[in-house]
């Protein structure tokens, strides 16, 4: 079936490659950037390509690019693409920066939103949101940034429940690492590490606990085809991750209870203290008490060992013994 797509975002990354891409599949697209000069190599024809210079901050400019696609175009699927990060302690970070920020990311995104419900509800449209895997789970540095894309969860968890009864689907994308400017921005927008920080001697552990359970940067293609195929399907609300390592950590969160979560995270990145009973047990602890472990925490340990969740046990006393023990595991 055609479509009309109002893209956000589409001078570089996902939105590019998905203006493209729903190009050549035959649907019409509307494709915004704040800079026109970024669209232009886009190439369709009149009928079915309409370039529009977008700032989702400015309310004024969100009306007008809603009035010209609507008038191009009857719009029945909103993508909202566009959106950046910045990394940072949460001590240290710039709060004017996340202000900026969450307006792009967030507030930006529901200006459009807003502005095309009453289209969306009339023709039983689809809004597709770019979360990202930081959307439900966060490393260190990347706290700003997730709190955004919790944002943009939440939200669009609200708006399913308030207009399922008008037909309108959601689904929400859920990217791990892949190959676009993405960390480019963020590093340029990024403070510079300060070496006299407190913090400066867990720089390099957290960047190394991180790196260590992202994929190397994948095919942007996988998301754009997820986004795609997702439109037809029936089911008023999708979560889609995509990725391989969006599915592993995801994966781990959903095996573990919320709080026995973020204390394996915390345990990632240097903590060394007492744990609840719920939680998964240390290599000191697994050792001891393996036969005590119940279901859940098994799940846990298989699930956190293969997605390499327990890779920096190796690095602590009992750490490879306990790890031997978790491939005996059995549900």
């Amino acid at each position: 079936m055609s479509r009309t797509l109002f893209i956000t975002g589409c001078a570089t990354g996902f939105g590019r490659a998905l203006a493209v891409a729903a190009l050549s599949a035959g649907h019409k697209v509307i494709a915004t950037d704040p800079s026109l000069a970024a669209l232009t190599s886009l190439e369709g024809s009149e009928a079915q390509l309409l370039r529009f210079a977008l700032d989702v901050r400015d309310s004024a400019a969100v009306t007008a690019a809603v009035d010209a696609a609507n008038a191009f175009s009857p719009v029945d699927t909103y993508i909202n693409n566009g959106g950046y990060a910045f990394f940072s302690t949460i001590e240290t970070a710039d709060l004017d920066q996340f202000s900026e920020m969450f307006d792009v990311n967030v507030t930006g995104g529901m200006r459009v939103l807003q502005a095309l419900l009453p289209q969306l509800r009339a023709c039983s449209g689809t809004v597709v949101a770019l979360s990202s895997v930081a959307g439900r789970v966060v490393f260190p540095e990347s706290g700003y940034y997730a709190a955004t894309k919790y944002a943009v969860e939440a939200l669009h968890e609200a708006l399913i429940q308030e207009t399922a009864t008008f037909g309108i689907k959601v689904r929400l994308i859920q990217p791990g690492s892949f190959n676009t400017k993405f960390l480019a921005t963020a590093t340029e927008k990024s403070p510079q590490k300060d070496p006299t920080s407190d913090y400066a001697h867990l720089y390099e552990l957290w960047d190394s606990r991180k790196f260590s359970i992202l994929a190397s940067p994948q095919d942007p293609m996988l998301v754009v085809n997820a986004i795609l195929s997702s439109l037809e399907h029936p089911a008023p609300f999708m979560r889609i991750p995509v990725g391989e390592d969006a599915h592993q950590l995801l994966a781990v969160r959903e095996a573990l209870s919320n709080d026995a979560w973020v204390r394996l995270m915390a345990d990632r990145n240097g903590l060394d203290a007492p744990h609840q009973p719920t939680d998964l047990p240390g290599p000191k602890a697994l050792i001891s008490n393996i036969e005590s472990l119940t279901a859940a925490q098994k799940q846990g340990l298989i699930t956190a060992k293969a997605a390499g969740h327990l890779d920096h046990w190796s690095d602590t006393p009992y750490g490879e013994a306990a790890l031997a023990l978790v491939n005996t595991l059995v549900l």
